[in-house]
């Protein structure tokens, strides 16, 4: 059982560039957290695509209701994400010359939302932000994954100094992902050239 689901994300340490082409897409709406002059942290939300939702829920929903317990998301955290504290959990938070990756996550969950799989939780970050920008991208290095944000309401912005906030999605191409291989399965109207660049979200908030 856990080796099937091995193939979408735990190999990725094994995976060289040239085989790096996506296998596995993921939409994500992002909860912007700030407190004054600075980033309280991020609520992540990921929509995953049917391949591996039907993998998670063939192995993790044992009694098979289409829902997730509580000892069921737990063992959906320890098999099927915690892993990805290897990989920074695909975050990065720049603000000045520095940048920052998750050292926690908390409030994991896991739901359907219809036939799509659906990971929810927070990463705390408590970091002042130079000049008053910030920017956050999600994105895997080997592209093995395939993530964007949501088309719709991808970016919401809350707590102190929010409502004077506002945010900006641009591809960061200072950043090249390079991968190769053909391309078996697509997102509809994209094309996998060999290189592709990471969505950021700008943040600029107003002076405090």
């Amino acid at each position: 059982m856990f080796s099937r689901w091995l193939c979408p994300i735990c190999l990725l340490s094994s995976f060289v560039t040239s085989y790096a082409h996506p296998h596995m897409f993921i939409d994500t709406r992002i909860e912007v957290r700030l407190s004054g002059d600075c980033l309280d942290g991020l609520e992540i939300t990921w929509y995953f695509d049917p391949m591996f939702t039907a993998s998670v829920v063939n192995d993790w929903d044992a009694n098979g209701n289409g829902s997730f317990s509580s000892s069921e998301v737990e063992l959906v955290y320890e098999n099927a994400f915690s892993n990805l504290a290897d990989f920074d959990y695909f975050t990065y938070v720049s603000t000045g010359s520095t940048t920052l990756s998750p050292s926690a996550v908390e409030d994991f969950t896991v739901y359907m939302d219809g036939q799509t799989l659906v990971y929810r939780f927070f990463t705390p970050f408590d970091m002042p932000v130079c000049d008053g920008c910030f920017s956050v991208a999600i994105y895997d290095h080997s592209y093995y994954c395939d993530i964007l944000y949501c088309s719709d309401s991808p970016i919401t912005l809350s707590g102190p100094g929010s409502e004077d906030a506002s945010y900006q999605i641009v591809e960061n191409q200072n950043i090249e992902i390079l991968y190769g291989g053909s391309v078996s399965v697509s997102r509809d109207g994209r094309s996998y050239t060999g290189l592709a660049y990471p969505q950021q979200v700008v943040v600029t908030m107003s002076e405090i």
